[in-house]
C-alpha cells in the first residue's frame, strides 16, 4: 500500500484493527503500519507521526474516591469554652495590675501574646494538627520540659518580673491549648475560672497564676501520657520542622500586630480583652466553614477531565467557600461588637471604642487567611503579609496611632490586602491546590 494515499485516520484504523485497541505511541503504530499495510519502514514512521500528531488527545475523567467530610465534634463546646476563659483571664489584669503595677502587667503581655501564639502555631503544625499528635509529643518528655523551662527562664532572665510574669501566662495559654485538644477544653475554662474567682477574692494574683500555671503543666503531661490501645501503633509522624518554624513565625507575626499598636493597653481592666470575643467567636465560625474545603476541592475535580471544557469553571466552589467564611467572620464580628457595645453602656462600663473592634475584626480575617495559606503550602507569602502588616503599624503616622485601634487596623489592613489576592488566585486552581495539600502532609 502506498503510503501517499494513506490518510492519519486510515491508519490508525488499520492499527487499532490489528492491535485491537489504541497504539501506545508511534513506534508501535509504525510496526504495525510495516507489517500489516506493506509500508516501507521510513515511510511507516513518518505515516505513524501523522497519524499519531492528528488524533485529538482525550483526557480521562477524574475517578478517586471522595473523602469523607470529617466530623467537627464539641465545636459548640470548644467555642464556648473559649470565651469563658477569655472573659476571666481578661478579670486578671486588674488584680495583677494592683499586686505588681500596671507597667509590670503590660510588659509581660506584650511579651507574652506573641510568644504564646508562636508556641501554639508551632505546636498546631507539628503536633497538635496531626491525627496522633499527642501521642507524638507524650514521646519527647525531656523536650517538652525544657521547651516550659525556656518559656519561663528566657522572659525572667530578661525582664525580670515582667519575664516571670509573662512566663507564666504564656505557658497557662499553651498548656490550655493541648489541654484543649485533648477534648479537656471545659476543664481548662473551669481552672481559669477558678483562678479568677481567687484573685477576685483578695488572694496574691502572683500566687494564683504560678498555681494555675503548675495545674496546667500537670494536665499537660497527663493529656500527653493518656493511654491508647494496646499495641496500637502511631501510624503518622509529626509535621516538619521547617513547617512548624514557618507556623510559629506566623503565630508570633500575629501576636506582633495586636501588640505593636501602643493605643491599645493590654492592662487596663477587663477591657480590651473581652473586647477580643466578638471577633474570636466570628473566626471560629469562619473557620468551621472553611473545613469545607476537604471535601468541595476533591468534589469539584471528581469526574472532571483535565483537558475538559469545564475545567476554567472550577474554582467557582472553592472561591464561593472562601467568600462565604469571610462573610461569617465579617457579619457575626459586627452583630457581637454591636451586642457589646450595647450591653456596655447599659452597665456603664468603659470599652476602649469602637475602632478598637474594628482592628480586632480585621486581625481575626488576617489570621484566617494566613491559616488558610499556611496550610497550603503557601506560608511564604503569609509571611510576607504579616511582615508588611507589621512594618505598617511601626511606621504608623501620628493621625493613625492618636485613634484607638489605629495601628491595628492599618497593619491588619495592609496584611489582609497582602494575602487575600494569593488566597484567592490558589484556589481558582483547585486541582493544584489539591495536589499541593497532598504533597505538604
Amino acid at each position: 500500500m502506498s503510503p501517499a494515499g494513506l490518510s492519519p485516520l486510515r491508519a490508525r484504523s488499520i492499527v487499532e484493527a490489528r492491535l485491537g485497541r489504541e497504539p501506545q505511541d508511534m513506534l508501535e503504530a509504525a510496526v504495525a503500519l510495516e507489517a500489516w499495510a506493506g509500508i516501507p519502514a521510513g515511510d511507516a514512521l513518518s505515516t505513524a507521526a501523522a497519524m499519531m500528531h492528528a488524533a485529538e488527545p482525550k483526557s480521562k475523567p477524574s475517578a478517586g474516591q471522595l473523602p469523607r467530610r470529617a466530623r467537627q465534634r464539641g465545636i459548640g463546646v470548644e467555642a464556648l469554652s473559649f470565651a469563658v476563659a477569655v472573659i476571666a483571664i481578661a478579670c486578671w489584669a486588674a488584680p495583677l495590675s494592683r499586686s505588681v503595677g500596671a507597667g509590670v502587667v503590660e510588659r509581660a503581655l506584650i511579651c507574652a501574646l506573641p510568644t504564646t501564639l508562636a508556641l501554639q502555631w508551632g505546636l498546631a503544625s507539628r503536633y497538635l494538627s496531626r491525627p496522633h499528635g499527642l501521642a507524638q509529643l507524650g514521646r519527647r518528655p525531656l523536650g517538652l520540659l525544657l521547651a516550659a523551662l525556656l518559656v519561663t527562664g528566657l522572659p525572667a532572665a530578661a525582664l525580670g518580673l515582667s519575664g516571670v510574669l509573662a512566663g507564666l501566662l504564656a505557658l497557662t495559654w499553651t498548656g490550655g491549648t493541648i489541654a484543649v485538644r485533648r477534648g479537656w477544653s471545659l476543664a481548662y475554662a473551669g481552672l481559669v475560672v477558678a483562678a479568677s474567682v481567687a484573685m477576685v477574692a483578695g488572694l496574691p494574683a502572683m500566687w494564683v497564676l504560678g498555681a494555675a500555671a503548675l495545674v496546667t503543666t500537670v494536665a499537660v503531661a497527663v493529656a500527653v501520657r493518656a493511654p491508647r490501645a494496646p499495641g496500637a501503633p502511631v501510624v503518622q509522624p509529626p509535621g516538619r520542622w521547617s513547617r512548624a518554624l514557618a507556623a510559629a513565625a506566623l503565630g508570633a507575626g500575629l501576636g506582633a500586630l495586636l501588640v505593636v499598636d501602643r493605643s491599645v493597653d493590654w492592662s487596663l481592666g477587663t477591657m480590651p480583652a473581652v473586647a477580643l470575643l466578638p471577633s474570636s467567636l466570628a473566626s471560629f465560625w469562619g473557620g468551621q466553614h472553611l473545613w469545607r474545603f476537604q471535601v468541595v476541592i476533591p468534589q469539584t475535580l471528581s469526574g472532571v477531565a483535565v483537558l475538559g471544557d469545564d475545567a476554567r469553571r472550577l474554582a467557582a466552589a472553592p472561591v464561593r467557600i472562601l467568600v462565604g467564611a469571610v462573610a461569617r467572620l465579617v457579619l457575626l464580628t459586627a452583630a457581637l461588637s454591636v451586642l457589646l457595645l450595647v450591653l456596655a453602656s447599659a452597665l456603664a462600663v468603659h470599652v476602649s471604642g469602637q475602632s478598637v473592634l474594628v482592628g480586632f475584626g480585621l486581625v481575626a480575617l488576617a489570621t484566617m487567611f494566613v491559616s488558610l495559606l499556611e496550610s497550603i503550602g503557601r506560608a511564604a507569602w503569609a509571611i510576607a503579609g504579616v511582615g508588611a502588616g507589621v512594618a505598617a503599624e511601626i511606621a504608623a503616622p501620628p493621625e493613625v496611632t492618636t485613634m484607638a485601634g489605629g495601628g491595628l487596623i492599618l497593619g491588619a489592613s495592609i496584611a489582609v490586602l497582602v494575602m487575600a489576592p494569593m488566597a484567592f488566585a490558589v484556589l481558582g486552581r483547585p486541582a493544584t491546590t489539591l495536589a499541593t495539600s497532598i504533597g505538604i502532609r
